[in-house]
């Protein structure tokens, strides 16, 4: 009885869409989520399930996550903090696996609570950084000449449209994955023991 309960914890709120309901386009960005890691075939699964809009908001994501001026290891960095940030037990998880092939490493990742005071981070990423944390905080965060002059010091205005498109991707579709609950916080803890760390030393990232 104690492993169906189990299962049904797993379960997400949506289902997974089924080998039957798949299209050629379906399959392929699945197969590319399965590959690229981020963002997950779990999330992919569900939003493919509409032909429409969900097939079109994961090119979009992955145009937005894997091509464009910014390095994709910063974006992969912010997506990170973002998903902690919110709680998402699946976000949070995930790590891109084109990330990880262009060096970015889980210790650089574990460093992102303390990313002002690292050595780990260049100012470009401590940039974006700041800009990523406040952008959770709320709209009002953002909504001052001195976050965009902070900004301007270490990218141009092409990117800075990017990092603010990407930021409102990863934190509006990001609560929406949460809600679906692929994968609890808890069990998100349970996986990886460090995210309960960081929930206990940040308030920033926590709340």
């Amino acid at each position: 009885m104690g492993s169906n309960q189990e299962k049904e914890k797993a379960m997400p709120r949506l289902r997974y869409i089924t080998e039957s309901e798949k299209t050629p386009v379906a399959k392929e960005l699945i197969t590319s989520a399965e590959a690229k890691g981020a963002p997950d075939p779990r999330v992919v699964s569900i939003m493919t399930r509409n032909p429409k809009a969900g097939v079109a908001w994961v090119k979009y994501w992955n145009a937005l996550l894997y091509d464009g001026v910014l390095p994709h290891s910063l974006k992969e960095l912010c997506r990170i903090q973002i998903s902690i940030a919110h709680q998402c037990g699946y976000c949070s998880t995930v790590r891109s696996n084109v990330a990880i092939s262009e060096g970015l490493t889980e210790e650089k990742v574990s460093q992102l609570p303390n990313f002002e005071n690292s050595e780990e981070f260049s100012e470009r990423e401590k940039s974006a950084l700041r800009y990523a944390a406040l952008f959770k905080r709320g709209e009002e965060a953002i909504d001052s000449d001195e976050v965009y002059d902070d900004l301007r010091e270490q990218f141009s205005e092409e990117e800075i449209i990017e990092l603010g498109l990407f930021c409102a991707e990863t934190d509006g579709v990001g609560k929406f994955v949460r809600s679906l609950n692929v994968l609890s916080w808890e069990d998100a803890c349970q996986i990886d023991p460090s995210l309960e760390v960081w929930d206990q030393r940040t308030g920033t990232l926590a709340g």
